[in-house]
């Protein structure tokens, strides 16, 4: 494959399509050229092909799928929202550009002049990514423009140690003209025409200095400034040409004893940044910040050295020691101030900290330096030490968020967090003998997950399994999944490798509140909590503002906050859990089963409010709270995206109430998920809890509400397609509802009579499924249950559907759809509605059938009941392609897809699709 994109971008595969012209193919596969490892994620492909919004899966995945075509098959499939382009055997004008400057650094200079000037010659005159249209190809436009005065710029330079003048007078002053670079080249470009005008005229190169004073004023460049000076005084020489600095340049950026992992896409995207502020003529400020051990200093570093070329004053280098814990206080920046000045070569008797301050800016106003404040502990230490206008980088790294500092609108905030799994997964592998790898394959994975990616603890473990075999790897394993000893495993003595120490220094920096609702949030079961649960959670400690100790976790980035909602890296959690407080202190123990608790109530409220609005038939005996923040939701879809949000939390406090012994939570919570797990076809998780739920709720929960969980366990099997358990269970639940006869326990009979009906039917018994409907029938109507009622008469209906009785079907559906607009029961009315619509399909009634699955889609789709909205779509599908309708039957099955896929019903996807590809 031949590819081009430093000019107008096309893609040239013998037997394929290819790509060309400003196409959204186009921009993708630059995409794919322009990135590292040429791999790309959705979100970079969104942002750059839908510059104004409006990227969807599908949308994306089809111009992944076109490129793959017209490419033959070189575009990977996306995965963990990534894939990758395959460019190893082709010939890409960039790559190519890209390896002779590569190649020429180790050259002499006629060599190095020879191969530059071919790179260059690779670029059109009519500018990089031609026509690609938007803010993120203008960015790459911007960094690709300044790759390329680079290579001019040295490219001239090897020109004039050649004595080429010739060739900077007439060819370089061509390609000048091709592209505008930044004020840093352009004045580099500008000082090799002025030598080489020099060398033959004095005079030309005295009108080229006005012509360029009265446009740009005074160069920052100092070789610049110099030759200007010695051209007005008659004092320039030909060769050699004029020093750099009178003063050493500062390299004081300290060795870097590992090698970088898993950071390439955060710093091509600070580099990008940097590019845009250099072709401002701008300089920055970036502050890298995140938990202890996230690898900020090396990242730091790394960024640094890339960017020390382009900075031509130096780089310059302090350790604030923010967090080393006892024994070293942190820097003072008045002495940082000194130490710099002076290796700036600026000569002050100044001790006042606003004097050196000022020095400072005023040196670096006309220089170009990158600095490096490494571990910060507060703002303070950092503000005095920023220049104020010129082109310097300052790269800021600290385990707080320095909100006094990040405030400021021209800081740059990243926030570092763990590693990928491939990249975690490389420095551990990096320490083992090739032939090791692939058996230690499944222990590394398990480290990986121990160590939360973290690349401190990923250290650590990378020095301990050097040498190990699989049996001594697996072994580490073991050790490392004992919670309680995780952070000794992840100690090395006699190295600065220990994630117990620096979190030692973390925590013991914060206020005794703050340290004390870390320990509650380690407590509480994860893997996220929101701001309400934080609030009650503290409110158990005594004393304290609980806002205000979240507020000081999050800024030393102990505690994760994403929207609304926070979070503890796994290893934070067993630091706080274990080390925070001493065991040894008996007081302890009942906070601890007060926060517990506290946990368990504020979801059981919170899940119960939602679950009454998802199913406003259902009762649970569960008191009124006190003192706790509950959700109030207007709607079943505020409702489900409550529970959404909270699901996985609540899966583990019921774990926690197990552990806890704690029986009524176990049943309660269980029961309180039951009709949202329905509605998000979550039937494996329901299955095991409400299990568990019936063992709990044993000599703890009345006959009544017996019942009423073996009737939701029934419920559950048949739905997961296990009638003969959900038989099992749902004669269980009429054989406690026969054993009462108050109101409240034939209403409940009455419910499980309905649902053994229905397992009935499933294991196609239909003469017990109507006999069943028809008892629940009577009981529902004596009682006075209108949608009971209805929902019996529409399975009587649907009993008669499967006997092939259509009008009598009819007539029991119409009648209970009737009665179900009488009430709110949505559920209810778009049930019947569904049975309604495949009678009228099978009577041939197509445009009645559509009318009805339209209206029963609706209400599925407000309640966010997935499974039958997605069950529903497929047999609207049917009907509108019998109705010749294909286009809207296509738009139907892809909305299945998207269900099936937030379901993870595989099967589902799979043969949506198929469908899907027949009708396309």
């Amino acid at each position: 494959m031949k590819g081009y994109v430093l000019g107008p971008v096309k893609a040239v595969v013998p037997g394929r399509q290819g790509v060309e012209g400003a196409s959204k193919l186009a921009g993708l596969f630059a995409l794919f050229v322009l990135s590292s490892d040429h791999r790309v994620e959705r979100d970079d492909i969104a942002h750059h092909l839908w510059p104004n919004g409006g990227a969807t899966e599908n949308r994306i995945s089809r111009q992944l799928s076109y490129l793959r075509d017209g490419l033959g098959g070189r575009v990977s499939r996306m995965k963990s929202g990534v894939c990758s382009m395959d460019l190893s055997d082709s010939s890409i004008d960039y790559l190519l550009f890209r390896e002779d400057v590569r190649r020429s650094r180790g050259m002499n200079a006629f060599e190095r002049f020879s191969v530059l000037r071919g790179a260059l010659e690779r670029w059109s005159g009519e500018g990089p990514l031609l026509g690609l249209p938007g803010a993120g190809f203008e960015l790459q436009r911007t960094e690709l423009r300044r790759e390329w005065g680079g290579a001019l710029v040295n490219c001239m330079a090897a020109a004039w140690e050649i004595r080429d003048d010739e060739w900077l007078l007439k060819e370089a002053e061509g390609l000048l003209g091709r592209f505008s670079v930044n004020r840093t080249y352009g004045e580099r470009i500008f000082l090799y025409r002025l030598m080489a005008t020099a060398a033959r005229s004095l005079q030309a190169a005295k009108q080229m200095i006005k012509e360029y004073k009265e446009r740009y004023g005074r160069p920052r460049d100092l070789e610049l400034d110099q030759a200007i000076r010695d051209i007005a005084r008659g004092a320039f020489r030909h060769r050699p040409a004029p020093a750099r600095f009178e003063h050493p340049i500062p390299r004081q950026l300290p060795f870097a004893d590992r090698e970088l992992v898993g950071q390439a896409r955060r710093t091509a995207s600070l580099r990008q940044y940097l590019a845009q502020r250099r072709a401002e003529s701008r300089g920055a400020v970036i502050l890298l910040t995140g938990m202890a051990g996230a690898g900020k200093s090396a990242l730091a570093n790394h960024l640094c050295r890339g960017l020390e070329p382009d900075f031509p004053d130096g780089t310059l280098y302090a350790s604030l020691n923010g967090f080393t814990g006892e024994g070293t206080s942190p820097a003072e920046p008045r002495q940082i101030l000194s130490r710099f000045l002076s290796d700036l070569g600026v000569q002050t008797q100044a001790t006042d900290l606003d004097a050196l301050s000022g020095a400072l800016r005023s040196r670096l106003a006309t220089r170009s330096v990158v600095m490096l404040l490494d571990d910060a502990a507060h703002a303070g230490q950092v503000l005095p030490l920023l220049p104020g206008t010129g082109t310097s980088v300052v790269v800021i790294t600290s385990r707080n968020q320095l909100p006094d500092l990040s405030a400021r609108k021209d800081v740059h905030i990243c926030r570092i967090g763990p590693l990928d799994r491939e990249s975690a997964a490389e420095i551990v592998f990096g320490e083992m003998a090739p032939g090791a790898r692939r058996k230690c394959g499944p222990s590394v994975d398990r480290l990986v997950d121990l160590c939360g990616r973290l690349p401190l603890a990923l250290s650590v473990i990378a020095r301990r399994v050097r040498g190990r075999p699989p049996q001594g790897v697996a072994e580490l394993v073991t050790r490392l999944s004992q919670e309680h000893q995780r952070l000794e495993e992840l100690h090395q003595p006699g190295h600065d490798l220990s994630v117990r120490l620096a979190l030692d220094c973390s925590v013991g920096a914060l206020s005794t509140e703050a340290r004390s609702l870390l320990w509650q949030l380690a407590l509480h079961p994860g893997p996220s909590i929101d701001w309400a649960a934080t609030m009650d959670l503290g409110s158990v400690a005594a004393g304290g503002d609980t806002d205000r100790a979240l507020d000081e976790l999050i800024d030393a980035n102990l505690v994760e906050c994403t929207v609304d909602r926070y979070r503890l890296h796994d290893l934070v959690r067993a630091y706080a859990r274990y080390h925070v407080f001493s065991d040894a202190d008996r007081s302890i123990e009942r906070l601890r089963e007060e926060t517990v608790r506290q946990v368990l109530e504020h979801q059981l409220q919170n899940v119960a409010a939602c679950d009454r609005v998802i199913d406003p038939q259902r009762s649970l005996p569960i008191e009124e709270p006190r003192g706790l923040r509950v959700v109030d939701p207007a709607s079943e879809e505020e409702a489900m995206a409550y529970v959404d949000a909270e699901y996985e939390v609540l899966l583990q406090g019921i774990d926690l109430a197990l552990r806890s012994s704690l029986r009524r939570y176990v049943w309660l919570l269980s029961m309180a998920l039951v009709s949202y797990q329905w509605r998000r076809s979550r039937h494996a998780d329901a299955e095991r809890r409400l299990t568990e739920a019936e063992e709990a709720s044993r000599g703890l929960a009345s006959s009544i509400h017996r019942a009423m969980v073996y009737r939701m366990l029934a419920g559950t099997q048949m739905r997961a397609g296990h009638v003969d358990l959900g038989l099992r269970n749902a004669e269980a639940a009429v054989r406690l509802g026969e054993e009462q006869g108050d109101v409240a326990s034939r209403l409940g009979l009455a419910r499980s009579l309905h649902l053994r009906a229905v397992a009935y039917q499933r294991g196609g018994d239909l003469n017990g499924a109507e006999e069943g409907h028809r008892l629940a029938l009577e009981l529902f109507e004596e009682l006075g249950d209108a949608a009971g009622a209805a929902g019996a008469l529409n399975g009587i209906g649907t009993v008669q559907y499967e006997r092939g009785a259509y009008d009598k079907a009819l007539r029991m559906c119409d009648e209970a759809l009737r009665i179900f607009e009488l009430t709110d029961d949505a559920n209810g009315r778009a049930n019947v509605l569904t049975t309604l619509a495949k009678i009228h399909t099978f009577r041939s009634e197509r445009d009645e059938a559509l009318r009805l699955y339209e209206r029963a889609i609706a209400i599925y789709r407000k309640l966010s009941y997935w499974p039958n909205e997605a069950k529903t779509l497929s047999r609207y599908a049917y009907v509108l392609v019998s109705s010749g309708r294909t286009q809207e039957a296509v738009t139907a099955l892809e909305r299945v897809v998207m269900l099936c896929e937030f379901m993870g019903d595989e099967e589902g996807v799979q043969q949506a699709l198929d469908r899907l590809e027949s009708l396309r």
